[in-house]
């Protein structure tokens, strides 16, 4: 009996197993063995933080099956795979591998077996990361798999490591020392969040201070003073105020700082930005002989000055400032007092511009705010300045941009704490570490030198690297904290004035007399000095370099009428035997950026080339037929009158660009002049030429030109317009189209076609497709019959061969012929003939049968892929409609016991794969097939061997299944009954 029973299990564990191993071999799938996430030197990673920017990718071990395998992140909340191709593979192993812009990595495996192979894939995080801890999880197709390297990545905030500070931390920096080692420390230190400062009698205990940055050892007496002046009492704070007309402050503007700091990634002061109401404190204000003075431009700037005398300043809001209706300005008159070092004057703007907290957003979309510290002022000399005899003031204006004036003052301290929009939490800039990673900068302008000993300078207490312009009139100090002006800058329409800049916002050169340095931190610091003692400085973070400008665009059109919009001639086809037109007018808009929000200067050149198509034409004489634009739709006007109330007004010239044509290429180049009256406000100026041709012109006009932007070095941009294209024909025009071989719906122009053209009773004519794909039949006899023979491009199917004639009763051309892919269109005065050629094509046939007994089978699946990897769609009658990228969007032929017959596939070689097998059947190898004009003689048998035992998907494992259970507790029972074998 044991004899028995051991037959029996050896049967059972013989079917059990042997269904299992082909159970595996039939779902034999992709497999992940690790994945790693790494940086971007290989490194592993265990820890992030939010809002890193750093590159992470990761990097796989995996098996492929022969065909597409498709990996995706599980929860693309957090992380994604970047788009692009994934260059770092085995070119031997013929694996081709993607990521999609759905963020999917496609891999294709060419060859019909598994390969193993690795991977690096890109990955971007989302940003912020407002999870504790990061875990990817990755899946094969639809199903998510479990994978050993995939661990969980903690995930830090940028600023867990202040809230571990219980106090307010300064830090001093010794000067003496060598700062060498300590560059890092030097350039930034880090900002703690806004303290709690408790004092005695005060009424409501919170005010608060923003931690400045590392400052110099000179500085640490003033910093100490303007702490203590922070936690006086609330009696005290609203003593130091001042209640006046316009600005009626109802706290003192250093304490509104009561909230975090907010890491921004971008701010940006904005010239069209106004502070209506503004808080004018410090521990200044309120002391004997200071008054704080408001004053307006009044309606249509009634009451602007220039040059301040007397006590002008009292009563006009300053000539530089940004000028509208009822501007304010708030002059701070000092006392004779020779010791200011240890006062201070604070101002807080509502709104100075805007910022933005997230390195995605294309603009700032938050509105900012700002208060301004002047503190460690120093009166000038007055027997140096005889002619400034004014008592010593500090004027402001309601728009931050516009900055300051400041008079009978030689140097003082500025710093500057940005905010959000009620002041309320203090911006922190990112940390700066290179020029090339650093977007964020404060710009001071018009830094003059005027003459010797007499100029302007700017500088930072931050020891912050500063950035000035080629060929600057700006220069840097050895300690690197000063940039004296020394260049001498010329006004807006000063004519023969010598000068070394334009001293005005658009000039081409105005960068040359600016310095900017990095926005970083919270507190911004900063130096102003004037040895003549009276200065207007503005206040910018346009960048003091030019930017890259957008793309221009071209039009072409019938009048001189400026909008883009405007473009009727475009894509038009005009028929010369009803329109004589002989010229019309190309236009290329070139987009600016916005001056002074976005940069504070210009290109040094614009230059504009175009070349004209053969058959147009400009006159280099006739400068009526070049014009330039404004951003305001206004052509440039080349002569002004000053002072027009004159006796002899005075007539200022504007010099012109230079146009140069030879031949068909035009190029302008801009003046200095011109450039400087374009206004930059984000808005496209115009180059606009007209254009002449023969009023008999028959052919197509295709132009596109170029704008190039150029300061030299790395500041040279060249970008292209789009193309524009106008046809004029008389008589016929023939198009030439082809199907397209992997969309037979669609067509496409088919350039270089020859067309043999004879007429009866006379010779043959030979014409050419252009690249538009058409030609025009010129000077046809309606009197003759014309037989019109194709030479037939390689790829498609015979020659297309049709005679013309005209019809003197309708006044139209008629066609005869190969009518079915030949037609005549349109109307009398612009009929088209189109000849449109089929791509030759075929078909293929098979037929799925047993492997033993060559039986029919049914329920086999196939897909088709072409050689470029793509797979095939069908319709219902198996003609191919087109092609798509995954095998899972391909159309899956089924077997039944007839043959499969699919066509309209273009020559070239296939791949026949079987995407599931009928049930109990192995799934077959791939058939390659090739397409060609040589007939199929028969089906191809496509052959599948049958499993021994019946595998999942079909009905017979249970059965078996069963029938093991079955024997395995008959034994046991038996074993139980006759343990002894009896």
């Amino acid at each position: 009996m044991k004899k028995w029973l051991r037959i029996i299990l050896l049967i059972t564990c013989f079917v059990g197993l042997t269904s299992f191993l082909r159970t595996q071999a039939q779902e034999r799938e992709a497999s992940i063995s690790t994945a790693t996430l790494q940086d971007k030197t290989g490194g592993v990673v265990t820890e992030i933080t939010s809002h890193q920017p750093q590159d992470l990718q990761l990097e796989l071990a995996i098996e492929i099956p022969e065909g597409e395998t498709v990996v995706t992140l599980d929860n693309e909340d957090n992380a994604k795979f970047k788009p692009g191709k994934i260059t770092d593979l085995d070119p031997d192993k013929d694996i081709t591998a993607e990521v999609d812009e759905e963020h999917q990595l496609l891999l294709n495996n060419e060859q019909e077996e598994v390969q193993n192979v690795k991977l690096t894939v890109p990955i971007k995080l989302a940003d912020p990361l407002l999870i504790p801890t990061l875990l990817l999880k990755l899946k094969l197709g639809d199903t998510p798999v479990d994978v050993e390297g995939i661990h969980e990545i903690k995930v830090k905030a940028e600023d867990s490591d202040a809230d571990d500070e219980a106090a307010e931390e300064t830090v001093v920096e010794d000067k003496d020392k060598d700062t060498s080692t300590k560059k890092k420390d030097s350039q930034k230190t880090k900002q703690k969040k806004s303290q709690k400062t408790v004092t005695p009698n005060n009424d409501n205990n919170t005010t608060k201070k923003v931690a400045e940055k590392t400052t110099p050892k000179e500085d640490t007496t003033e910093d100490t003073k303007a702490t203590e002046e922070v936690t006086k009492t609330s009696d005290a704070k609203k003593s130091s105020l001042t209640k006046t007309t316009l600005s009626t402050p109802t706290e003192d503007p250093a304490t509104r700082l009561t909230g975090e700091n907010i890491k921004v990634h971008q701010g940006q002061v904005q010239i069209g930005s106004w502070s209506e109401k503004m808080d004018i404190g410090g521990n200044l204000i309120g002391q004997e002989g200071v008054e704080v003075v408001d004053k307006t431009s009044e309606e249509d700037g009634k009451n602007v000055a220039g040059f301040y005398v007397g006590d002008n300043f009292r009563k006009f809001y300053y000539v530089s400032y940004q000028q509208k209706s009822n501007a304010l300005s708030h002059a701070v008159a000092l006392p004779g007092n020779p010791d200011l070092k240890n006062q201070e004057i604070v101002v807080y703007y509502p709104e100075v511009g805007a910022y933005t907290d997230s390195n995605q957003a294309e603009k700032p979309d938050k509105k900012m705010g700002a208060i301004v510290k002047i503190s460690n002022m120093t009166y000038r000399d007055k027997g140096k300045t005889p002619k400034r005899l004014q008592e010593p003031f500090i004027d402001f204006s309601s728009n931050f941009y516009s900055g300051i004036v400041y008079n009978g003052i030689e140097e003082l301290n500025i710093d500057i704490t940005f905010t959000n929009e009620d002041g309320t939490r203090a911006l922190e800039f990112p940390e700066f570490v290179s020029e090339e990673d650093h977007s964020a900068y404060f710009t001071f302008g018009s830094l003059n030198g005027n003459t010797d000993e007499q100029h302007e300078w700017a500088g930072t207490r931050l020891s912050l690297p500063a950035k000035l312009s080629e060929g600057s009139f700006v220069k840097a100090h050895a300690d690197n904290k000063w940039y004296e002006g020394f260049g001498r800058g010329v006004v807006r329409d000063a004519e023969d004035w010598p000068g070394d800049w334009g001293d005005f916002l658009g000039a081409a050169d105005y960068e040359k007399g600016a310095v900017s340095f990095p926005l970083t931190g919270v507190v911004q610091q900063y130096m102003l000095r004037s040895e003549l003692g009276f200065t207007w400085q503005s206040f910018s973070t346009g960048s003091i370099v030019p930017l890259e400008p957008d793309k221009p665009t071209k039009t072409v059109h019938t009048n001189p009428v400026f909008d883009p919009k405007y473009n009727d001639l475009d894509g038009a086809t005009i028929n010369r035997d009803e329109n004589d037109l002989n010229s019309f007018y190309y236009t290329v808009y070139q987009p600016t950026y916005s001056i002074p929000n976005e940069s504070v200067t210009k290109p040094n050149k614009i230059i504009l080339t175009d070349r004209l198509p053969n058959g147009a034409s400009i006159d280099p004489e006739k400068p009526e037929d070049f014009v330039l634009y404004n951003t305001n739709g206004e052509q440039l006007v080349y002569e002004k009158v000053k002072n027009p109330e004159a006796e002899k007004p005075e007539i200022i010239t504007f010099e012109r660009g230079t146009l140069t044509v030879k031949g068909q290429n035009v190029r302008y180049e801009l003046s200095s002049d011109e450039i400087g009256m374009l206004d930059f406000n984000g808005d496209p100026f115009a180059f606009q030429m007209r254009v002449t041709f023969s009023a008999d012109f028959v052919g197509t006009f295709k132009n596109r030109a170029r704008v190039e932007f150029n300061s030299g070095g790395k500041y040279i941009w060249k970008k292209e317009t789009n193309k524009v294209v106008t046809r004029f024909h008389r008589g016929i025009t023939l198009k030439k189209l082809g199907d397209l071989p992997w969309d037979p719906a669609q067509t496409e122009e088919l350039e270089k076609v020859i067309f043999n053209v004879k007429s009866s009773g006379g010779k043959t004519t030979q014409v050419e497709t252009d690249n538009n794909g058409e030609l025009v039949l010129r000077k046809l006899n309606p009197k003759k019959t014309y037989t019109i023979t194709e030479e037939v491009p390689k790829g498609y199917v015979s020659p297309q061969e049709f005679t013309l004639t005209y019809n003197k009763d309708s006044n139209r051309w008629e066609i005869s012929g190969n009518s079915a892919q030949v037609v005549i269109s349109g109307g009398q005065n612009s009929q088209v003939i189109t000849v449109t050629n089929k791509v030759k094509r075929g078909g293929y046939q098979f037929k799925k049968i047993d492997g033993t007994t060559d039986k029919p089978l049914a329920g086999a699946e196939f897909i088709i892929r072409n050689k470029d990897g793509k797979y095939l769609t069908f319709d219902d009658s198996n003609k191919m409609t087109g092609v798509v990228d995954t095998h899972q969007e391909a159309t899956r032929l089924t077997s039944t016991k007839d043959p499969i017959k699919v066509t309209g596939l273009p020559y070239g070689k296939y791949k026949l794969i079987e995407a599931k097998a009928p049930d109990g059947y192995v799934v077959g190898t791939t058939h390659k097939f090739t397409v060609s004009k040589k007939t199929q003689d028969k089906t191809e048998l496509i052959k599948n061997d049958p499993y021994s035992l019946p595998v999942t998907g079909g009905r017979g494992i249970i059965w078996f299944i069963s029938l093991g259970l079955i024997l395995t507790l008959s034994a046991l029972a038996i074993w139980r009954t006759h343990p002894r074998g009896g």
